[in-house]
């Protein structure tokens, strides 16, 4: 398995020692104050942990069998830092920022409980002014991302009237017409989307995602509706779904017109977006019942492009070649998916011939592996 992933967040692979005990704390004072945390298929441990406002890194090893996650969650409804993909028996930092209050910690995977992290202090001091970008170009560039994820959410709030509607009517043939292009906009701000977990859970998580899988009362959303429309073939009963989607679709917007995107989330969000296709999307597990998966890639690859084009200004200025290759990259995965377009869709994910699925692998993975770069070339690693 390749280490590829690793790096999407401009992070850097370190060998620790494990952290043992019930708790553990951060002396306050420290100007790197550090906090090891192991994540695996139980969850967190230390369960509990102490720090104080400021600056904090974050040491996690992954004990657990498979690819986890480390999330530090506000309130039960936005992301302020996460690791993703964290490989079993690697260790990756993650510096932070973090004020005083207490927030949950997600190990491992969804299903496990989340730990408690409790910090002590007011608001931390602002960060380090950036020593790479001038800050009012990297404002400008991040100004620009914030209209475009505008600009989406307002078109998913329509595309998903559309959708809901014909579910809504027993429409079947029309609801499935209008399932794929209802998640693209979705699937373009991605990124910021997943700050916001609960929302996030209630209109695309999958079916493995819940303790009860496809019979799990939670499950909701895209994917119930399209496991329905596809697999049950029937629009029966699917009227509280719908309207439920709607409703969490409308909130997401509410929640993201009174959000202030940080530069480092939408730099680390181009990257994401990559690495998020080629660790599940290429297996056909997104869409499974309806085939519709190249909507869905075709979309996270519009999105990390838009970053990137909104970074372009800066990129040129900092490292002309670095863009170049990055161009060069994505084109080299676009010009795969394009051999499926028909029309303004794309055909079914299962008529992809093998060969062409090796080859949008291999061109994703390189695209990913520059994208790694990104944080660190805008001076927004850490």
């Amino acid at each position: 398995m390749s280490i590829r992933a690793l790096p999407i967040l401009g992070l850097l692979v370190v060998s620790v020692a494990a952290c043992t005990g019930t708790g553990a704390s951060a002396a306050p004072g420290d100007e790197a104050a550090r906090i090891a945390i192991s994540i695996s298929d139980s969850g967190c441990s230390p369960a509990t942990v102490r720090a104080a406002a400021g600056p904090v890194t974050f040491t996690v090893t992954n004990d657990g069998t498979e690819t986890g996650e480390f999330e530090i969650v506000q309130n039960g409804e936005r992301v302020i830092d996460e690791l993703e993909n964290i490989i079993p028996g690697f260790v990756v930092n993650m510096a932070t920022r973090l004020d005083g209050g207490t927030y949950a910690m997600q190990c491992g995977n969804l299903q496990t409980t989340a730990g408690v992290l409790t910090v002590s202090g007011g608001l931390a001091a602002s960060a380090e002014p950036n020593k790479v970008v001038d800050q009012a170009k990297l404002d400008a560039a991040r100004d620009v991302y914030a209209r475009y994820v505008d600009t989406q959410v307002a078109d998913l709030v329509k595309r998903i009237e559309v959708f809901t509607t014909a579910v809504e009517r027993g429409d079947l043939e029309g609801a499935k017409a209008s399932y794929a292009a209802a998640r693209v906009p979705w699937e373009r701000i991605e990124p910021i989307a997943e700050l916001f977990p609960d929302v996030d859970k209630a209109i695309d998580f999958r079916q493995e995602d819940f303790q009860g899988g496809v019979n799990d009362p939670e499950f909701k959303g895209f994917h119930r509706i399209e496991k329905a429309l596809w697999a049950d073939g029937s629009t029966d009963g699917l009227a509280p779904f719908a309207a439920d989607l709607r409703v969490k679709v409308d909130e997401l917007g509410t929640r993201i017109g009174a959000l202030m995107i940080d530069p480092r989330v939408m730099a680390r969000g181009a990257g994401e977006l990559i690495d998020e296709v080629a660790q599940s999307k290429m297996t056909g597990e997104e869409d499974r019942y309806s085939k519709m998966d190249l909507y869905s890639i075709d979309g996270n690859v519009d999105g990390s492009a838009e970053i990137v084009n909104d970074l372009r200004p800066i990129l040129q200025d900092l490292d002309a070649a670095y863009l170049a290759r990055l161009d060069a990259a994505n084109a080299a995965v676009e010009s795969v998916i394009a051999v499926y377009a028909v029309g303004d869709g794309f055909k079914a994910f299962d008529q992809v011939s093998a060969s062409d699925l090796k080859l949008m692998q291999a061109r994703l993975a390189d695209l990913s592996e520059l994208l790694a770069e990104l944080p660190g070339k805008l001076g927004l690693a850490a």
